[in-house]
């Protein structure tokens, strides 16, 4: 065989190599398209089981020895785990950890049942930079499912401290911190909400006011560790 059959030959041979390998990179390719697709579908199919809500840091500001109203959206078709946490190493250093969680609907105008039940709540302190405050009342004070127009929940929370919350129903679109007193109806379903100065509200004929408290409802929340059924 001569140089230019050898030649050829090599050619030949890369050309058929070359082709090979696109034919494969492209039935690779399909196989991407297939999965992606697939798994398109499987989010849009699941169901609550397969849902994952990392939630968004909410900053209360103001005082620390005052609970203020935060709206929590909560009107939907479901019942939602909603929990409201915070690290000891949150924002201030040794203030407080807390674990709370809350089986929630909204009735929504009376769309959907009403149900608000404290599943579980805990907290840790450091035994000498935690404040007196936090140990004696942790950081709820209250909590409320809210009627007709107010579309979620209000959790009373203590003022200069940073929260995690998260629902498994629903990703919230931002918090919004209202500092003067609010009298109109804002109680959508995407923001969390932050009442500085309390609010008083009329819409549809209903009246729902809210103010800040200075300590714990010792009624709804009697003990700063509880699990449910235990």
């Amino acid at each position: 065989m001569g140089l230019e059959q050898q030649i050829s030959s090599l050619v030949q041979a890369s050309e058929n190599l070359t082709g090979a390998v696109n034919n494969k990179i492209g039935e690779i390719d399909k196989e991407v398209v297939a999965a992606k697709t697939k798994f398109e579908q499987f989010l849009g199919d699941a169901d609550n089981r397969f849902m994952t809500r990392v939630g968004i840091y909410v900053h209360v500001s103001g005082d620390d020895d005052k609970f203020y109203p935060v709206y929590i959206p909560a009107s939907h078709p479901g019942v939602t785990d909603l929990q409201i946490n915070r690290s000891v190493h949150f924002d201030r250093e040794w203030a407080g950890g807390l674990s709370a969680k809350f089986i929630l609907q909204n009735s929504g105008w009376g769309g959907y049942p009403d149900i608000f039940v404290l599943d579980a709540l805990g907290h840790v302190n450091h035994p000498t930079k935690t404040p007196i405050a936090v140990k004696t009342d942790g950081f709820i004070a209250d909590y409320l499912n809210g009627g007709g127009f107010v579309a979620g929940a209000i959790f009373w929370l203590r003022g200069n401290h940073k929260y995690l919350i998260s629902s498994s129903l629903r990703a919230f679109t931002g918090v919004i911190t209202h500092e003067e007193l609010v009298t109109t109806n804002i109680f959508e379903h995407g923001n969390i909400r932050i009442f500085k100065s309390g609010f008083h509200v009329t819409a549809s004929s209903a009246t729902v006011a809210c103010e800040v408290k200075t300590a714990r409802n010792q009624t709804k929340i009697p003990t700063l560790s509880y699990i449910r059924g235990v």
